[in-house]
């Protein structure tokens, strides 16, 4: 009898367990997934006068982590230094992500070296660029990139552009850009991102 009790609670334990886990799992919602026929998304190139290397994007079926197509980001040679490669869009079906706890997106690396990538959102009237810390990606690797927006990670002006802060004015979003950060000697060429979701906890 106490054998059968004892199997009993370990099969509810184990029923709780999954259940658990089934609700635990985040929820949700896709910012983009490139799939349509055209993009509000754009490269900066040379319209912020800031030197930045990025040259065109284009809806891509070259690869993609989801349905059919990405966008391809292109941009040219990094002949010293380090350059940075900026993608972006001011068309925003959600302009309101203060529900979300995170964003996240998928990113192609298909240079023959190292690329860093960080996410840029600007929110509120003073369009307050909040800067996430860069993840490396290896030459040739797809990763998942996670930005947390409440965890203190965050870089801005009035932060010294340290990485400290949470973002602010989330209800207002104006913003969303990609950055790359390019090593010397980097020839012209293109990264892929794709698949950019809102996450709740």
């Amino acid at each position: 009898m106490k054998k059968i009790l004892k199997k009993s609670a370990l099969v509810v334990s184990a029923a709780c367990l999954i259940t658990a886990a089934v609700y635990a799992k985040p929820k949700t919602d896709q910012m983009t997934g490139f799939e349509g026929s055209s993009t509000e998304w754009r490269a900066v190139s040379t319209m912020w006068s800031d030197g930045d290397k990025s040259t065109a994007i284009e809806l891509s079926s070259e690869w993609a982590s989801e349905g059919k197509k990405s966008l391809k980001c292109k941009f040219g040679d990094i002949s010293r230094g380090t350059g940075a490669a900026t993608y972006f869009t001011e068309k925003l079906d959600y302009p309101d992500i203060s529900p979300y706890d995170a964003l996240a997106f998928d990113v192609n690396n298909t240079t023959g070296g190292t690329v860093q990538v960080a996410l840029a959102l600007t929110t509120g009237s003073g369009w307050t660029w909040f800067e996430s810390k860069p993840v490396d990606i290896p030459a040739g690797q797809t990763q998942n990139i996670r930005v947390e927006l409440y965890e203190g990670a965050l870089k801005a002006a009035h932060s010294n552009w340290q990485h400290t802060l949470d973002l602010e004015d989330s209800d207002d979003l104006r913003r969303v850009a990609v950055k790359f950060f390019l090593p010397a000697g980097t020839k012209a060429g293109a990264v892929y991102i794709d698949n950019i979701t809102m996450i709740v906890e």
